[in-house]
């Protein structure tokens, strides 16, 4: 069975290189993108199992991707299953994430990288 591919969108080096050692020592392929733009275009043209996407980030943030992906037909026609990494305080984004199709969040500071992996693997087997 191939491995889950994953695509990791957080512009904070070291929070994106922890993911990154994370996931891909539970056995997934792990991709990254720096910004929103970047994201963008990986998305459009590569086929993610699970995307873990930051709101907070320079060129796009993660609102802007989404409204992007959903007014252009892609979100629906990729069928895209969309995690948002947030922080404390952004509720009010979140909700309008979950208005443009996320699965669901995950409010960074709350997670070890047990937990964070464990959500993953959830978010993958719903």
């Amino acid at each position: 069975m191939d491995a889950k591919k994953i695509l990791v969108v957080e512009d904070e080096t070291d929070l994106q290189s922890l993911y990154v050692t994370i996931l891909t020592g539970a056995g997934y392929t792990v991709d990254t993108a720096p910004d929103g733009a970047v994201a963008y275009e990986k998305i459009k043209t590569g086929k993610y199992d699970l995307i873990l996407l930051d709101i907070m980030m320079p060129e796009m943030d993660g609102i802007q991707v989404m409204e992007k992906l959903k007014a252009e037909g892609v979100a629906d026609a990729k069928n895209l299953s969309v995690v948002l990494l947030t922080n404390l305080g952004q509720d009010t984004l979140v909700a309008k994430a979950l208005s443009l199709g996320i699965r669901g969040y995950l409010v960074k500071s709350d997670y070890t990288p047990e937990q964070l992996l464990k959500e993953v693997k959830w978010y993958l087997s719903a």
